[in-house]
């Protein structure tokens, strides 16, 4: 238990030491724009937020609900895990049970645990569907309505989230299916189930059907990706999600799936532990493999997906024979000096290098230092200058200046259908804005054919981590936009 609340001290620590990531900042711009739905994801994101906002939305408390999900998914873990193997139902290494190594070791479940994206939200939701499943998967079901309709909620709860908890639905009627068969269709509490959950995710519908599907069709295009398929592009993402989830994963899963002989505890139905855990985590995990054969994958998605399958590493864990012990040891060092390393990096703004402040040095840690006192600067120089807007070129850079210059508004210069399109609008020819340009993503001054008539540049603010340049930003006024098209989201 103390290892337990070290983790959720070491989450705090973090989450008061740099900014809001892009995605950070994204979705607590949705708290301050509650809606029915969101261009690029469904709305419960925004909904958990808004009272956070309410008692000032410092770095910090926009940072709460991550640490709340990631100690949630730790305490669901339990009950999880003993449900499917109640053999496992003790203190498994140091005090600790496997599937929390398994999770206190796996870096990304960290970063979601401080940067709240969709998936924070899912990996609670996960466990807890999968713990009602094995339930309701039982050869004599309950028939107490209460637990139908607490799934039916844990859906739509899941729907509000992310799209992707569609896999959720689908782990679902696979266990139920291979539990029952066709006759769990005869039972009233799966459709009560499916009513319920449908309501739960009537405002993603409206607010689609408000805005002509945009967020069904971009998500659809998104998943297509931009590109044909590609092996090297698949191979490339299962390695960054096996570094990223843990070296270990892999092998443990390989054990614990060899011993598929009868759990203690285990009810005698065609639905195993292994099975359940499969049908919850593996469908989305192939998918986003190869999916990422066209580039449109990110190594997050994956998340939900691991931790269905945490029991059942867990298990593998428990079964890991021992004459290799020390190569199980060699794994868990390896996870955990990942694990301080990579935060490490985020805490000094990357690797020491000769970056100046010309030509800083190419590194993604820099992108969590200095957007909220370039948002503050580029504010101050709007005013003074009776700017109407901020204005960035691509539409990534967009977010944490809208976060920390609201209520200003900010737009992006480039031609993206997106969420910023729905709260600002496109650039106007009565506009006259400062636009920001940071060195890591650097753009020509935006006076190309269709653009600006003129940039005039006011200033620029050098950025400085533990006393080394690790960025810059320089602001400029740019006026008389001629863009002869509109963007529509």
């Amino acid at each position: 238990m103390l290892a337990f609340w070290g983790v959720a001290a070491i989450h705090l620590g973090l989450s008061v030491s740099f900014h809001l990531s892009p995605d950070e900042a994204h979705y607590a711009l949705y708290a301050s724009h509650l809606d029915w739905s969101y261009f690029d994801h469904p709305p419960l994101v925004a909904w958990l937020q808004w009272p956070f906002l309410q008692l000032g939305g410092s770095d910090v408390l926009m940072r709460c609900l991550p640490m709340m999900s990631w100690l949630l998914t730790a305490v669901l873990l339990k009950p999880l895990t003993v449900s499917l193997y109640p053999s496992l139902n003790r203190a498994s290494m140091w005090g600790l049970r496997w599937e929390w190594w398994l999770l206190g070791l796996s870096l990304l479940p960290h970063l979601l645990g401080i940067a709240l994206v969709p998936d924070t939200l899912l990996m609670p939701l996960t466990c807890a569907v999968m713990v009602l499943t094995w339930r309701l998967c039982r050869p004599n079901p309950p028939q107490q309505l209460k637990l139908w309709l607490a799934l039916g909620v844990l859906l739509g709860l899941s729907g509000l989230a992310k799209y992707t908890a569609v896999f959720l639905a689908l782990g679902v009627l696979l266990s139920l299916l291979q539990a029952h068969g066709l006759r769990v269709f005869r039972q009233s509490g799966v459709w009560w189930s499916l009513g319920v959950a449908l309501v739960c995710v009537v405002p993603v519908f409206y607010w689609n059907h408000e805005h002509d599907w945009a967020s069904f069709r971009y998500q659809l295009n998104h998943a297509a990706g931009q590109s044909h398929w590609q092996w090297l592009n698949a191979l490339r993402f299962t390695l960054v999600i096996w570094l990223a989830y843990g070296l270990i994963l892999p092998f443990v899963w390989w054990v614990g799936l060899r011993h598929t002989s009868a759990v203690a505890g285990e009810p005698p139905a065609r639905l195993t532990a292994h099975r359940l855990g499969l049908y919850f985590g593996l469908p989305s995990l192939l998918l986003w493999i190869y999916l990422s054969g066209r580039g449109s994958t990110l190594p997050h998605w994956a998340t939900p997906a691991v931790v269905a399958l945490l029991p059942l590493g867990a298990w593998g864990c428990h079964h890991w024979a021992s004459g290799r012990e020390k190569i199980r040891q060699v794994l868990w060092m390896i996870q955990a000096l990942a694990c301080v390393v990579f935060f490490g990096l985020m805490l000094a703004g990357g690797l020491p290098g000769d970056a100046t402040q010309d030509k800083p040095r190419a590194n993604p840690f820099a992108d969590l230092y200095g957007w909220r006192e370039a948002a503050e600067m580029a504010s101050k120089l709007a005013e003074r200058h009776h700017a109407n807007a901020l204005a960035v070129t691509n539409w990534s850079l967009a977010s944490r200046v809208a976060w920390y210059a609201r209520p200003i508004p900010v737009k992006v210069v480039n031609t993206h259908a997106d969420q910023f399109d729905l709260w600002f609008g496109g650039l106007q020819p009565s506009d006259r804005v400062v636009w920001i340009n940071w060195s890591l993503m650097r753009f020509e001054p935006p006076t190309a054919p269709h653009q600006f008539q003129s940039c005039e540049r006011l200033d620029e603010m050098p950025l400085s981590h533990w006393g080394r340049p690790i960025a810059l930003f320089d602001f400029w006024l740019c006026q008389g936009w001629t863009e002869l098209t509109t963007r529509r989201p």
